[in-house]
């Protein structure tokens, strides 16, 4: 039987980070659905992405990617504490910046 479409994302992302797929025990809700020795991410899939946030993302990718340099988003909502805010960039970017996050000792 074929995977799920989102375990199937689940996988690539793990692929892409150097980490492995943690699969779903139902339990925590919260929990990673990949790991790597320095990162613990959720990997969301299905969901409809706000049409604001890929317009900023594109913007910026473009104009950073004129300069050679790698455009994030930070966002963050009123009365938030700065340390607080979101930082979004796209996967391949992150892998072009860091490479996969491989090493140590969970690595298999």
């Amino acid at each position: 039987m074929a995977d799920k479409a989102w375990k199937a994302v689940e996988r690539r992302v793990a692929e892409c980070l150097g980490g492995r797929r943690i699969p779903v025990t139902g339990v925590d809700r919260h929990g990673a659905d990949v790991e790597t020795p320095t990162l613990a991410v959720q990997v969301k899939y299905g969901r409809n992405r706000p049409s604001y946030l890929a317009d900023w993302l594109d913007g910026i990718c473009g104009v950073a990617s004129g300069k050679g340099k790698t455009g994030l988003v930070v966002w963050s909502s009123r009365r938030e504490r700065q340390g607080d805010a979101i930082v979004l960039m796209r996967l391949r970017d992150f892998v072009a910046w860091h490479g996969p996050v491989t090493g140590g000792e969970d690595e298999r």
